[in-house]
């Protein structure tokens, strides 16, 4: 039986932040989400809770803090945000 594979989604701010980026960051960008999508039990370098209690992971992508958490319930990574190094 095969697990049926995750989806990255980016929330309005780090969509915003990356139709930004240059074609090159952009691809190093793509490439971590959908790393994340196959893998999202990963937990990152760091964490917090946001508003909602929800524990939120930063993981360092290049130059990149990345902000995402994951969703099992809808089998989607939320990506929340996107911060420069």
């Amino acid at each position: 039986m095969s697990i049926a594979r995750y989806r990255y989604v980016l929330e309005a701010s780090a969509f915003e932040a990356f139709i930004q980026l240059g074609e090159d960051e952009a691809g190093l960008l793509g490439s971590f989400f959908r790393w994340l999508a196959a893998n999202p039990h990963a937990e990152g370098g760091g964490w917090h809770q946001d508003s909602s209690g929800r524990t939120n992971f930063a993981s360092l992508c290049g130059p990149f803090i990345v902000v995402h958490w994951p969703d099992h319930a809808v089998r989607e990574v939320r990506i929340v945000q996107i911060i420069r190094d």
